[in-house]
């Protein structure tokens, strides 16, 4: 299968304020393979009504994220109990693509934060494992995040390959191009990365310039930066990944526009960059 066929719409690109039926007929709509997944909405209407949701419209299940805040104590038991639903219905319907994303500095020195995330991740990774689900784990690049906080943490997929390891058996990697190519990874390092842990991938561009401008919020459409997309999509088959790819540009530009012209551009786009790669 041509990862082409597993191009999703995620709701940071547009529609974040649709409920999903809305935002399921958008991706269709606008032609893209599949949809990012609120599990909340799953949970509350039944496997059934989500599995036909996607079906009527011919989608597959993109990505989906924790109902909770990990990041804090408040609310950390609720939330495992929510989770705990959304996990079962997640594995009834194979939809096994739960992520989250860490950022890339702190006040408290490395040894201490990664103790912290083991701490807060592990309970989570846990739950998903209880049922046969894995944990994706987002690195985050961009210079600015690095310099936030007083103390740099990680950035770089090999290292996340290794806190990964440390928060259980099921957890992997998101692997967003965008923070590959602000980490100024090469991207043939997709190769050394086990299938099995890609739980989900992003695709989006940045804007030419030194490193260290790129910034997070302001991100392009696939095809019109400086992303070297090609090696990214190379790297990817390498590592044999046949799961979602989710298409993630935060853009006021975008954010601006109707939601169905929004989507229906990122789509375009995404294309372009699958043909200009078969004619090359």
């Amino acid at each position: 299968m041509s990862l082409a066929e597993n191009i999703c719409l995620n709701r940071g690109t547009t529609g974040g304020n649709l409920i999903l039926p809305e935002f399921a007929e958008l991706a269709h709509h606008a032609g893209f393979a599949g949809a990012d997944v609120d599990l909340a909405w799953g949970v509350q209407h039944g496997a059934a009504a989500l599995r036909d949701l996607y079906a009527k419209h011919g989608l597959k299940y993109g990505g989906w994220g924790l109902p909770f805040d990990w990041r804090t104590d408040s609310g950390t038991v609720e939330g495992l109990a929510v989770l705990e639903k959304q996990a079962r219905l997640a594995a009834e319907l194979g939809i096994d693509s739960c992520c989250t994303w860490l950022l890339p500095s702190s006040d408290f020195p490395l040894h201490q934060n990664w103790h912290i995330h083991i701490q807060r991740l592990s309970p989570i990774a846990k739950v998903l494992a209880g049922h046969g689900l894995r944990f994706g784990l987002e690195f985050v690049a961009p210079y600015h995040l690095r310099r936030k906080w007083k103390h740099e943490f990680i950035f770089t997929p090999m290292a996340m390959l290794e806190l990964a390891a440390d928060v259980g058996s099921n957890c992997g990697l998101l692997i967003d191009c965008f923070h590959l190519h602000a980490a100024g990874e090469p991207m043939s390092v997709m190769g050394l990365i086990p299938a099995e842990k890609i739980v989900l991938v992003h695709l989006n561009d940045a804007p030419a310039g030194a490193m260290d401008s790129i910034e997070d919020g302001k991100r392009l459409l696939p095809g019109e930066g400086a992303i070297d997309l090609k090696g990214f999509f190379a790297g990817l088959s390498a590592t044999g990944y046949d799961g979602p790819i989710s298409v993630e540009v935060f853009s006021d530009a975008l954010r601006a526009m109707p939601p169905a012209d929004a989507a229906t551009k990122a789509w375009a786009a995404t294309q372009r960059v699958f043909t200009a790669m078969k004619s090359q």
